[in-house]
């Protein structure tokens, strides 16, 4: 698919839906012509086959999973940024591991099974993003806003004059966030999907929805409520003292899982331990005889930080 989204920016699929391991970038037509996020590298011929002779000299890389920078390498010409914090995971193959968690939470077997299947690959960087640097393609110019918490260097970026928000993996999807590596952090998932709902962008450019024209600051504050909601419903659990796999087995994240059930379990897990990190910081959630149980009395502090 290559569909018009303005008359400068299309978005480019090999697919018609964005759903994992699926995803959607976005090409800026414009003095320097640009991609916005490259899809997995299983999608590499179709993709080329959507953007045919167009040329790319730069991808903007809102963060370093594999489904939003695997086919760079189409593009060995093109300058690409990413932000520092994530650009460790896109170079070494030991980092990514290590971002995922699966040096630390993962059979050897799982890890060479996702990463072959991945077909990770070094991506090379040539520029760093950082939050409020300007990016100018020639008649667009495109805000940099830092957005930590999916990873440690997500970003997004702004068209402010059209209202228009690339947004990467915030993505509005009834899934809600992911925060399924070892780094990601919920309280600054928060606070990142917070600062969009102030921003106040009037289209968002998902990498996973697609183009989101109506009900822009509904959309983003029932993405976040669905975040909160399953953090509720840990710590309802939590009532009972439980250790992680016990906690697993309730799928309180993914809420059911496909037929790739080793990795829907680890992914369950990681999850779990990114939101009782959380917890346990906010004095929610204490360990007690190798089990995790919800604090009787909590402080006045809630989850919602």
């Amino acid at each position: 698919m290559f569909i018009p989204v303005t008359d400068q920016v299309y978005l480019v699929s090999p697919e018609e839906r964005g759903n994992f391991p699926n995803s959607f970038s976005f090409y800026i037509d414009d003095e320097i012509p640009t991609l916005i996020d490259t899809p997995l590298t299983v999608w590499s011929q179709a993709f080329q086959a959507n953007l045919g002779d167009r040329p790319v000299e730069r991808i903007l890389n809102t963060h370093f999973h594999r489904d939003h920078t695997g086919c760079n390498h189409l593009f060995p010409a093109a300058d690409v940024y990413a932000h520092p914090a994530d650009i460790p995971a896109m170079v070494s193959k030991d980092t990514f591991i290590s971002y995922y968690g699966f040096d630390r939470h993962a059979d050897p077997a799982l890890t060479e099974q996702i990463m072959a299947w991945i077909k990770w690959q070094p991506c090379s960087v040539t520029h760093e993003l950082h939050d409020g640097q300007i990016i100018k393609l020639g008649n667009i110019d495109l805000t940099v806003i830092h957005t930590p918490g999916h990873t440690p260097g997500h970003c997004v970026f702004y068209w402010e004059k059209q209202g228009l928000l690339f947004t990467g993996d915030i993505d509005l999807t009834s899934f809600g966030p992911w925060y399924g590596n070892i780094n990601s952090d919920i309280t600054q998932l928060i606070g990142s999907i917070e600062k969009l709902i102030k921003l106040g962008p009037q289209v968002i450019c998902s990498g996973h929805k697609g183009v989101v024209e109506h009900n822009v600051r509904e959309q983003l504050e029932k993405y976040l409520a669905r975040l909160l909601e399953k953090e509720e419903s840990i710590l309802k659990a939590l009532r009972k003292p439980q250790s992680l796999d016990e906690l697993v087995q309730h799928k309180l994240v993914y809420g059911r899982w496909g037929k790739a059930e080793e990795q829907y379990y680890y992914f369950e897990k990681i999850s779990l331990l990114v939101h009782l990190r959380r917890l346990i910081e906010l004095h929610l959630v204490e360990e007690y005889q190798g089990k995790y149980r919800a604090v009787t009395n909590p402080s006045s502090q809630c989850a919602h930080m």
